[in-house]
C-alpha cells in the first residue's frame, strides 16, 4: 500500500514538460462552478452511442442553449463519456436548468435522444465542483481550443485531510517551477456528487506532451530533493485514500463550445455532424 501511495507524488509528472505552457491563444479564467455529467457505457456500445451523442450538440445549437459543454471520451479505464459545463455561480446553473421549462416541443426532442441513448448506457452520474485558484497553476497559459487531449485526475482524500492535499499540490507546483516547467492545470474541489475529493484537469495539445514530461522525470526528482520526496510520500500515505488517473480525448462532434474556440481552430471544431474524427491512439491503461 505504501508503495502505491508514493506514486501519488508523481502523478503530474507525465506532463511536466508540456508545450501547452507556451500556448499562444489566451485562456479565459476557469469557471467558478463546474458541472460534470459522466456517462458510463455498456460494453461494445461506443459506436451506437456515438451516433446519438453527436446529435445533442446540433440540437443545443438549434435551440440556442445558453450553456456550452465540452465532451470527451475515455482513452483509459472503462468506456465512458464526460460532459463539462462551466458556470460563474450556482444561480447561473439554476437558470440553465430552467431553460427548457415550459417548452414542451424542445423538451420532447431532447427526451427522444435520451431514449435512444439509454440503450447504450449503464449509468449516468452528476457532480459539481468549485474552482480552487490557489491550487491551480498557470491557467492563463492553457490553449484550450487546441487542447484535444486531457489528463483528468481525481484524488479521494481521507476525511479531515483536505489541508494535506493543499500541501501536496503546492510541493508539486514548486518543484515543477524549479525546473522551468510552468505547465497549466486547474484544480477543483468536490461540492456535490462527491465528498473529500479534488479534481485536477490538465489540457494537452497531443499525447506527445506526455512523452516530453516523462523525459523530465529525473529533473523533477532532483528539484524535489530528498526532504521534499519524503514529505510527499508521508502526506500521500496519511491523507490519500485513492486516485483515479485517466486520459481523455475531446470529441468535437459531441461538444457545443464557444464561438471563440471554433474561430481559433475551425478545422477541428467545424466538423459537420456525422463527420469522422481521427481514430483513437492505443495507449496503455493508467496505473
Amino acid at each position: 500500500m505504501k508503495k502505491c501511495l508514493c506514486f501519488v507524488a508523481g502523478l503530474f509528472l507525465a506532463l511536466a514538460g508540456s508545450p501547452a505552457a507556451r500556448a499562444q491563444t489566451p485562456a479565459a479564467p476557469p469557471p467558478n462552478i463546474l458541472n460534470i455529467e459522466t456517462v458510463n457505457l455498456k460494453p461494445y456500445q461506443s459506436g451506437p452511442y456515438d451516433k446519438v451523442a453527436s446529435q445533442y450538440a446540433g440540437l443545443s445549437q438549434q435551440f440556442k442553449d445558453p450553456a456550452r459543454f465540452l465532451a470527451m471520451e475515455s482513452l483509459t479505464g472503462s468506456p465512458r463519456a464526460i460532459y463539462l459545463t462551466g458556470y460563474n455561480s450556482y444561480e447561473a446553473l439554476q437558470k440553465n436548468e430552467e431553460w427548457l421549462l415550459g417548452d414542451t416541443a424542445t423538451d420532447a426532442k431532447f427526451d427522444a435522444l435520451d431514449a435512444r441513448a439509454a440503450a447504450c448506457i449503464s449509468e449516468v452520474q452528476y457532480s459539481i465542483w468549485h474552482y480552487r485558484p490557489d491550487l491551480s497553476n498557470n491557467v492563463a497559459g492553457a490553449d484550450l481550443p487546441h487542447s484535444h487531449y486531457w489528463q483528468v485526475i481525481i484524488f479521494h482524500m481521507r476525511s479531515g485531510q483536505d489541508g494535506q492535499f493543499e500541501e501536496l499540490a503546492k510541493l508539486q507546483r514548486d518543484a515543477n517551477l524549479k525546473i522551468g516547467q510552468n505547465f497549466p492545470w486547474a484544480t477543483y474541489e468536490g461540492l456535490t456528487g462527491g465528498t473529500n475529493t479534488y479534481l485536477v484537469l490538465i489540457p494537452m495539445k497531443s499525447l506527445k506532451d506526455a512523452d516530453t514530461g516523462l523525459a523530465r522525470k529525473q529533473d523533477f526528482g532532483a528539484a524535489l530533493g530528498n526532504e521534499g520526496r519524503d514529505r510527499m510520500n508521508k502526506l500521500s500515505e496519511k491523507s490519500v485514500a485513492s486516485v483515479e488517473n485517466n486520459l481523455w480525448m475531446v470529441n468535437p462532434e459531441w461538444s457545443y463550445v464557444e464561438k471563440s474556440w471554433i474561430d481559433a481552430d475551425p478545422h477541428y471544431w467545424g466538423l459537420e455532424p456525422g463527420a469522422k474524427t481521427a481514430p483513437k491512439p492505443k495507449v496503455p491503461p493508467a496505473h
